[in-house]
This record gives C-alpha cells, sequence and structure tokens, in this order.
C-alpha cells in the first residue's frame, strides 16, 4: 500500500497593490508544486448539520520532502481546492522527511 496516493497541488498568487492595501491576486496564481501526497481527513465519517447553511471539512496533508509552502497559498487535491489553516511544518522519520500542512474547506 502506498502512503502516498492523492494528487495534489500547491498554488501560489502574486501580492498586488491597490487603494486599500495588498491581496492575492488568484487570476494569475502560479504552480509551485505537484505530486503524489496523502490527504487524510480530521474524522472518518461527516455528517452536516442540518441548521447550517454551509459545513467545513478539514484536512491533514502530508507531502514528501522540503515543500516551499507559504500559509497563503492553496492546494488543489483530487479536483477541489482548499485553504491554508496555519504553517506548514517540515519534520524527519528516519532518513526521509515531510511536510504537514493542515488544510480547510467550506460547502454548502
Amino acid at each position: 500500500m502506498a502512503l502516498f496516493n492523492d494528487h495534489i497541488a500547491v498554488w501560489r498568487a502574486p501580492l498586488i497593490s491597490d487603494p486599500y492595501g495588498q491581496h492575492r491576486d488568484w487570476s494569475k496564481a502560479a504552480l509551485v508544486w505537484s505530486g503524489l501526497g496523502a490527504a487524510l481527513p480530521y474524522r472518518r465519517t461527516y455528517r452536516p448539520e442540518p441548521t447550517r447553511e454551509t459545513s467545513r471539512s478539514r484536512i491533514t496533508v502530508y507531502l514528501p520532502g522540503a515543500v516551499p509552502y507559504d500559509a497563503a497559498d492553496r492546494l488543489l487535491i483530487n479536483g477541489l481546492w482548499w485553504v491554508s489553516d496555519g504553517e506548514s511544518w517540515s519534520w524527519k522519520l528516519g532518513a526521509r522527511r515531510y511536510t504537514q500542512i493542515d488544510a480547510k474547506r467550506v460547502s454548502k
């Protein structure tokens, strides 16, 4: 069984200035990294609450090696967009290095 079996792409948008400050221009986003990784949900089963209009999903993403990931980057995982939920962190297990990212997604 392979550890990394989800296709994951890391996208980064440039900062642009306007009269109100700076923001990311996602129409000009560039691919930073693409490859196989692991996207694991926080919960095994998920049941949306009937009283809410939206639901939030959370995952933990593991990427092989030291991936240059910024907290403002977005992840494209199996055709769905995810946003970072904090800073990424690198860790080492034996001779291998991994990058761990907590991500979230809001859906209706």
